[in-house]
């Protein structure tokens, strides 16, 4: 038993012996190989990186480093490690992202890189039922250059790729309005919806044919094509549309909601005669002269806003008429104009443009001037002209033209656009070349100027011109020419009195003794030059005596508005500075 017992415990001091001895070495070992492992962590030049996508976090799997020593990709958890390269840079990559370069002899061991990503994906629907759009244009564009572009699928879709950062988007379509949103940082997913702008429809007539209108809004005009058929872009639901078209009454109506609109135009023909300011100003001698509109086939009156003399006859809002003192307020014209429609009647503000005295003495820099004496340029009468080819000059008489349709009246009709005919001409100085092709360019600018100023109003333009533009193939030394006006304005309105044109003139020693023929003829000349513009032409008559040849009473009258019926054409003003006329020259009210 105590045999047993000394085996035993013999046994068990062995076993405690080895595990000492065995400690003893493995713990100097353990250590021993930690310091070797140390060393080698110590001694390791790689670096570690993580590559992640930017905005999500999320790590990228497969991106490329590339380095001096090779090209590495990093795993599923978007990690890598790579050789140190000092001196060398580590380009970082993967589709879709932006790479990323930097530095490789950083002495940081790990790395965190953030790639952005360049991909925008989104849908397009339009703003009123959130259908899809296919074929919209989606654009990246920076400091105003496009950077890349697409197009949705027929589901709307889009997928813009290579999109840089600080970008915006841009969504075109033909039928909607552009949309532009700028991207917010790390943004990738972009839904739109785009407006429709885009206005439809077809202008015709009373008798159901086409007519090539007018179709304006405040943002922009087209015309519509033989068919009547018209499309204006860039409008909005509820917008007012003005339809316009040269011997018809414009219609003024809203773009309906679902942006397709037929109009119906009815024609009118306009017979006017001319009302002074003076005259318009006085109810008693005003009524006399719309009683004899109420009694026979007149329908129209011209009255002065602003005459020869360059006074503006209202309270104008335009301010540079109030500058230089031109303002002679006189007229109610918004009333006016009320109470003259009430008895049906087509009104028609005329405006003298290039013979102002008052803005000429008052703005000498936009006067003509006098090459000899430095100071204004004047007339044989002392008359100082503005300058036609100064814009100032433009603008102030558009500002005028815009407030009179705004104050209701169905036409502006300029008067005096074209350089001056009587005075020492030689001395007149232009600051520019005085050629035909500047003269030309300058007054059939302005009155296109005028015209599309004027497109988004109700109101028609009409342009009076000298009687010899009707024959003169150039422009007579005034900027006139007859293709060019009658291309810029709605209406042109040839001064063809018969005591106006000289001697011989049409084969006759007096011309006044033949106002029919000159008439007939001068009208039919002018139409044969511009056919397709039959509809505009409204010329003045001669209600009045002047110059050599018999005086002018009704017949003489009558036989000129025969003449601009026998010509083919319907409408006609009678001209006498003193708004007299001869009532039995007229035919009574039907």
């Amino acid at each position: 038993m105590d045999s047993s017992r000394r085996s035993h415990r013999a046994r068990r001091g062995w076993r405690l012996s080895w595990r000492v001895s065995l400690a003893s070495f493995l713990v100097p070992l353990v250590l021993v190989l930690g310091s070797l492992v140390y060393q080698l962590w110590l001694r390791d030049d790689r670096l570690e990186l993580a590559v992640v996508d930017r905005g999500t976090g999320q790590p990228l799997v497969g991106a490329s480093v590339e380095t001096p020593s090779g090209i590495f990709r990093t795993d599923e958890a978007g990690r890598v490690r790579v050789p140190r390269s000092p001196g060398a840079t580590i380009r970082v990559s993967t589709p879709d992202h932006d790479a990323v370069t930097f530095d490789a002899g950083s002495e940081a061991r790990r790395l965190r890189i953030a790639l952005r990503s360049n991909v925008v994906r989104g849908a397009v629907v339009r703003a009123n039922d959130g259908e899809p759009i296919a074929g919209v244009t989606v654009r990246a564009e920076r400091e105003g250059t496009t950077v890349t572009r697409t197009v949705t699928d027929g589901t709307g879709r889009y997928v813009l790729r290579g999109v840089p950062e600080g970008a915006a988007l841009v969504f075109e379509h033909a039928d909607f309005a552009t949309e532009r949103l700028v991207l917010a940082t790390d943004q990738v997913t972009a839904d739109v919806s785009m407006r429709p702008d885009v206005l439809r429809g077809v202008v015709r007539d009373v008798q159901g044919q086409p007519v090539a209108a007018l179709v304006a809004a405040s943002s922009g005009w087209t015309q519509a094509d033989a068919e009547g058929g018209f499309r204006l872009k860039g409008v909005t639901a509820g917008e007012r549309i003005v339809v316009k078209a040269a011997g018809y009454r414009a219609v003024t109506t809203t773009v309906p909601d679902n942006f397709s609109l037929d109009v119906t135009l009815e024609p009118i023909v306009v017979r006017g005669i001319y009302v002074s300011a003076l005259v318009a100003s006085k109810p008693e001698a005003l009524e006399k002269r719309l009683q004899l509109v109420d009694r026979t086939e007149l329908n129209a009156v011209v009255i002065d806003l602003k005459d020869s003399t360059g006074h503006v006859y209202y309270e104008t809002k335009v301010q540079l008429a109030h500058e230089i003192g031109a303002v002679r307020p006189i007229l109610q014209p918004a009333e006016l104009v009320r109470s003259l429609k009430a008895r049906g009647i087509y009104t028609i503000a005329r405006i003298v443009v290039f013979e102002d005295p008052l803005l000429a003495e008052a703005r000498p820099d936009w006067a003509i001037r006098d090459r000899t004496t430095g100071g204004a340029w004047r007339t044989w009468n002392g008359v100082a002209w503005v300058n036609a080819y100064r814009r100032e000059v433009w603008q102030y008489n558009i500002a005028l033209a815009v407030e009179a349709a705004g104050l209701g009246f169905d036409e502006i009709q300029l008067d005096y656009i074209r350089f001056p005919t009587d005075g020492p001409l030689q001395k007149a100085d232009y600051g520019v070349p005085h050629t035909v092709e500047n003269r030309t360019a300058a007054i059939g600018t302005f009155l296109r100027s005028v015209h599309e100023a004027l497109l988004p109003t109700p109101a028609y333009l009409g342009a009076d011109i000298f009687g010899l533009t009707m024959w003169e193939l150039s422009d007579s030394g005034i900027g006139q020419n007859l293709e060019i006006v009658v291309q810029t304005v709605d209406y042109v309105c040839p001064m063809l009195y018969p005591s106006h044109f000289w001697s011989g003139s049409l084969g006759f020693d007096i011309p006044n003794d033949h106002p029919y023929e000159v008439m007939r003829w001068s009208l039919e000349n002018g139409l044969e030059r511009v056919p397709a513009a039959r509809a505009k032409f409204r010329p003045w008559l001669q209600d009045f005596s002047y110059g050599p040849g018999k005086p002018y009473g009704p017949e003489e009258v009558r036989a000129q508005i025969r003449a601009v019926y026998d010509a083919g054409l319907h409408s006609w003003m009678l001209w006498n500075a003193d708004s007299v006329y001869q009532e039995a020259a007229l035919e009574a009210a039907g």
